[in-house]
């Protein structure tokens, strides 16, 4: 079966407020996920305006400077204060705060709010992350979920971890599927802690664990 990959862009207008920009530090790294992408000459434009020195991010397979994916963020070398991520949702700014314990500021394009994540805001992530692990330990039964989606499919991985996981004398059911819908998973009240091998943004809207989690107590 043949596949076509068609970037989604936001066809809504946007410019950074003006408190914002006043709020940054002089030396920003802008980073923003492709749907964003037309916008990134007009904010940066904005920032150098306003006197600030804009680096774009690049990760190692980002098709464009700037564009930042969950997958491929890495710590950031250069001499720089924050980062200045223009999109929804935490999993991205939060993976670049992990792995550079810079402060990132959050500018929501769809409700044009602004919030500033600090290594305090990561203490918390990593607190409930603790908690989470401590779960899976004492968890009896376990729920592993498999997205079909190409560049997501991690199903041998998952069959792996499924192995090892029974090895240990937990009970594992593997659930496969394009979608993942969460209100369906609330229908599976036997499992004790869910991990996810799908896209790593999943654990923002539901309580799992990524299969990347499990390396730092050895699965």
């Amino acid at each position: 079966m043949q596949r076509l990959f068609i970037e989604t862009k936001y066809d809504g207008k946007l410019t950074l407020p003006g408190s914002l920009i006043k709020q940054l530090p002089s030396k920003i790294v802008l980073a923003l996920p492709v749907q964003f992408y037309d916008f990134i000459s007009t904010i940066k434009k904005q920032l150098e305006t306003a006197e600030k020195k804009v680096t774009l991010f690049k990760g190692i397979h980002d098709k464009y400077p700037g564009q930042v994916l969950g997958c491929d963020v890495f710590k950031f070398a250069g001499n720089y204060d924050a980062f200045l991520y223009v999109g929804d949702g935490k999993f991205h700014p939060t993976a670049l705060l992990y792995e550079n314990k810079k402060t990132v500021f959050c500018f929501n394009p769809f409700t044009s709010k602004l919030e500033v994540l600090t290594t305090e805001y990561l203490q918390k992530v990593l607190q409930r992350r603790t908690g989470q692990l401590s779960k899976f330990l004492s968890a009896n039964t376990v729920g592993i979920l498999v997205t079909t989606k190409p560049g997501q499919n991690q199903s041998k991985k998952a069959e792996e971890l499924r192995e090892r996981l029974e090895q240990s004398g937990k009970e594992i059911f593997v659930f496969i599927t394009e979608e993942i819908n969460f209100s369906q998973l609330e229908n599976f009240n036997f499992i004790d802690v869910w991990i996810n091998t799908a896209c790593p943004r999943i654990v923002e809207d539901f309580k799992c664990l990524n299969l990347a989690d499990l390396k730092e107590i050895g699965f």
